[in-house]
């Protein structure tokens, strides 16, 4: 006996999982636009889909390196869109790496 699937279903089912895999895979959340360390200060912007504060993210600081960790999701359901924010740390005179992908874009929302 052989099972047979209609291709509608078939690309329904394949076009919901890939959705499925770039919400959860991509990583968005964990990536920074426009990164700047300037004085005490980091700016940079991320992507929001309506709910994003700076309250929302954990800067952490280990010898030169520097991460941005998201601590709650944006569960909003906005279109989405970068925002700037910014994070005080008291930076010392020197070069820093990034852990973060990192990405460059002009479209951004100051708050």
């Amino acid at each position: 006996m052989k099972l047979v699937i209609p291709a509608a279903l078939l690309i329904a089912v394949t076009a919901l999982g890939g959705c499925a895999n770039l919400n959860s895979k991509s990583g968005r959340e964990n990536v920074l636009f426009n990164p700047v360390i300037q004085g005490q200060q980091l700016d940079v912007s991320v992507m929001s889909n309506g709910c994003t504060e700076p309250e929302h993210f954990y800067l952490k600081v280990s010898g030169d390196f520097v991460e941005l960790r998201r601590t709650q999701p944006d569960q909003c359901r906005a279109a989405p869109h970068l925002v700037r924010l910014s994070f005080t740390y008291p930076f010392e005179q020197g070069v820093y790496q990034i852990k973060n992908d990192i990405r460059y874009s002009s479209r951004v929302e100051k708050r």
